[in-house]
């Protein structure tokens, strides 16, 4: 790639201007087109559904549906990040690799909602050893 100082314009080596590709319509829709085989309709339909499946292609079109503010998409990539870390540390745990430090003292259980998460959360360690064991 060289650059052409008179016309201010990047160029390929063959000194053509790089153009976009035109993008069209129908490459939209590239790789989803299913072969009917013997005339057998509904086993294309399957096929079809597979790969759309496959794709995400259903949970793409429901998420391109509407306006996705900014703050959205931040808290719901914020979330997918602390689930996926939660799962590793969930397998982590249930494989016997990690074992989270238990808090010591009294001073954060003061209300019954604290003493509650305390024991949720000591309750979903010992299930997720007892899961490694078996």
């Amino acid at each position: 790639m060289a650059f052409n100082k008179n016309k201010y314009t990047k160029t390929q080596q063959s000194g053509k201007p790089f153009t976009k590709k035109k993008e069209e319509f129908l490459d939209y829709f590239k790789g989803r087109d299913i072969e009917v085989r013997y005339d057998d309709v509904n086993g294309a339909l399957r096929r079809l559904k597979k790969v759309l499946e496959k794709m995400d292609f259903q949970k793409e079109l429901s998420k391109r549906e509407h306006y996705e503010k900014p703050s959205v998409k931040r808290k719901r990539m914020k979330d997918q990040a602390v689930k996926r870390t939660r799962k590793e540390v969930d397998t982590m745990i249930s494989n016997g690799e990690y074992m989270p430090t238990p808090i010591s003292g009294q001073s954060y259980l003061k209300g019954k909602r604290e003493k509650r998460k305390s024991w949720v959360a000591k309750e979903r360690i010992r299930r997720l050893r007892d899961r490694g064991r078996s």
